[in-house]
């Protein structure tokens, strides 16, 4: 299965047509939390938190015009909000410049990520967050990383 994150083509100045061609060969489309993508206003390839906003909104647009489902995603890199200094200090070592402006890649929980999509208005903001979230894992298979023929015995407790 394959997912889209339009958000950097969108803000490079692609053509509608440009991005719509991209988005045909994708399963679904993507969308983040704004603060996932600050690093386009800090670099000032675009011009305020609105525009990541307006570009989701395009996004989702996209995604209605296609047919296809939009999710909302983190982009999940830490499990909690102050987890960010461990990596912090890894992209530190490894000579990054813009280290000490973490992204909050921290896992979200469904609240977190409503509030955050609000402005998408509160059914679409469902629909991306719960809805489509929910409609793509179920298209997924299940997997268990670990063989049934290599797990321990079962022991069944008294």
């Amino acid at each position: 299965m394959k997912q889209g994150n339009y958000t950097k083509q969108l803000s490079y100045g692609k053509t509608d047509d440009e991005i719509e061609a991209i988005a045909n060969d994708y399963d679904y489309l993507e969308i983040q939390p704004i603060g996932n993508n600050q690093f386009l206003v800090r670099k000032e390839i675009v011009k305020d938190e609105e525009v990541l906003r307006d570009i989701n909104r395009k996004i989702v647009e996209l995604g209605e015009k296609l047919n296809k489902p939009v999710v909302a995603t983190c982009d999940v890199h830490f499990m909690d909000p102050q987890d960010e200094v461990y990596r912090r200090i890894l992209e530190a070592g490894q000579g990054y410049d813009d280290a000490d402006n973490q992204a909050p890649l921290y896992l979200r929980t469904t609240e977190e990520m409503l509030e955050e999509f609000s402005y998408l208005g509160k059914e679409k903001a469902y629909e991306v967050v719960v809805t489509n979230t929910n409609l793509i894992s179920d298209m997924c298979d299940r997997i268990s990383p670990i063989s049934p023929e290599k797990c321990p015995p079962h022991i069944p407790r008294l």
